[in-house]
């Protein structure tokens, strides 16, 4: 029975020690990837709609709350539609990220996400904010805004202003665009 007791208690400390051995970098290398992961599939699912122009696979990633408070969405996806040009090619970018922890339990995570998406026809800067979690209210989870930008104006205010302001910050939620 002792000699028992001494394995587990060996095994204790044993587990305790090589948990600690972990990099920290490597934890947040880790913590970081699943978060790039999330931000990449949000990113995916509105190129994927895009590319299809499926107005209503896109509407879907709106929050409820996103669709009330919207001017006109459905038109503002149809001009989005108009706008796109060409079907993707490559995509990079993430997204910072927002998260509200209780007792160890995410309440509520939120991603801002800048992209660089390439289609074989033009170059768009990607702005979208998306809450993933909000379990006070489901019917905040899902898309608020996302804003399309050519890379041209993009680049032609960044040279001027230092910064690329985007319109969505100021308008609330919906679908913007802006292009030369």
């Amino acid at each position: 029975m002792m000699k028992k007791a001494g394995i587990l208690f060996l095994t204790i400390v044993l587990s305790f020690n090589l948990g600690g051995c972990m990099k920290k970098e490597n934890r947040i290398s880790k913590w970081i990837g699943s978060e790039q992961d999330i931000s990449d599939q949000i990113m995916k699912e509105i190129i994927s709609a895009l590319d299809e122009r499926d107005a209503e696979a896109l509407k879907a990633q709106f929050s409820e709350e996103a669709l009330k408070k919207a001017v006109d969405l459905d038109q503002q996806i149809v001009d989005l539609m108009n706008f796109y040009q060409g079907t993707m090619t490559e995509f990079s970018g993430d997204a910072s990220s927002d998260t509200l922890t209780k007792y160890g339990n995410d309440m509520e995570k939120s991603f801002i996400g800048h992209y660089t998406l390439k289609t074989d026809k033009a170059t768009y800067q990607v702005m979208y904010d998306y809450i993933v979690i909000y379990k006070e209210d489901r019917n905040k989870e899902g898309m608020r805004q996302l804003e399309l930008v050519t890379q041209e104006l993009y680049d032609e205010q960044v040279e001027e202003k230092g910064t690329y302001r985007w319109i969505a910050s100021d308008e609330g939620s919906g679908v913007y665009m802006k292009g030369e």
